[in-house]
């Protein structure tokens, strides 16, 4: 999904910042590979292989004096922490929003405003950093680029994916809503003296209302694994199993369709 995706390349743009050398490291520091830089190219934050190139590029011009060379590496690295740490900030930001508009279902309403507190102090975190950045020198850069790298795999992760997944759970519901709507409606019909003597008819029918059945009650763990703040990977497990079961669903409603129109007098 595209939320992990961000949360994978953004912690890859951190590590960059972080493993890249300083020309002025010690000589045992170990450089960052290749293989490694490739990997910023995809990242969501801005981090570019342009923004890792113009350090290399200034640590290998012979023309810089050595202050000279101080000076204009640590401005960039300034630059890309800075720009890296805002781009986490937005990110906090947006989650906020989208859980303000989400339609929070009354059994979530303390956890929406222990989120929402959370996401706040993510955001004052970020601003924080930002501060400490103005005065860092490289070393400090590398500290704490390590630092929100840390900060935000073992508190904001997991905290935005849990997030996510409520705002991915909520606005589901409607569709569960209608699904149950729909199935009222087709049972009506299957009831109808044309039909009720159709084999095909009622099983496929009764396959509608057990895998709606199944569905119902995976949202139903979904919403319990959201609540009790159990591991994200969890309920977003749920919601998918759910969402797969209401796929399969609306398609026992597209052969009793059909079957109901094979069977219309011609």
């Amino acid at each position: 999904m595209k939320r992990i995706a961000v949360i994978v390349v953004f912690f890859a743009g951190f590590m960059l910042i972080t493993w890249l050398p300083s020309a002025h490291a010690d000589a045992t520091t170990t450089k960052t590979s290749s293989s490694s830089i490739e990997a910023v190219d995809a990242d969501a934050c801005g981090i570019s292989l342009g923004d890792l190139a113009a350090i290399r590029t200034i640590q290998n011009d012979n023309s810089l004096s050595y202050l000279d060379e101080v000076k204009q590496e640590l401005a960039v690295r300034k630059d890309l922490l800075i720009k890296t740490i805002l781009c986490a900030k937005i990110n906090a930001e947006e989650q906020k929003v989208y859980l303000t508009n989400a339609a929070i279902d009354p059994d979530f309403k303390d956890l929406e405003n222990q989120w929402s507190g959370k996401l706040d102090d993510a955001m004052s975190y970020y601003d924080i950093q930002l501060q400490r950045v103005n005065g860092a020198g490289i070393s400090g850069t590398e500290s704490i680029a390590r630092d929100v790298l840390s900060w935000r795999k073992n508190n904001y992760a997991p905290l935005a994916e849990n997030v996510s997944n409520f705002i991915m759970w909520s606005k589901n519901q409607n569709l569960f809503v209608a699904a149950q709507s729909r199935l009222a409606e087709i049972k009506s019909l299957v009831d109808s003296p044309l039909f009720s003597e159709s084999l095909d008819v009622q099983s496929t029918y009764e396959e509608a209302a057990v895998s709606l059945t199944t569905s119902l009650n995976q949202n139903t763990s979904a919403k319990t694994a959201l609540a009790q703040s159990l591991s994200p990977d969890e309920s977003l497990s749920l919601i998918k199993q759910s969402l797969d079961s209401l796929s399969s669903t609306y398609e026992h409603f597209f052969d009793i369709s059909n079957l109901i129109q094979s069977l219309l007098p011609q």
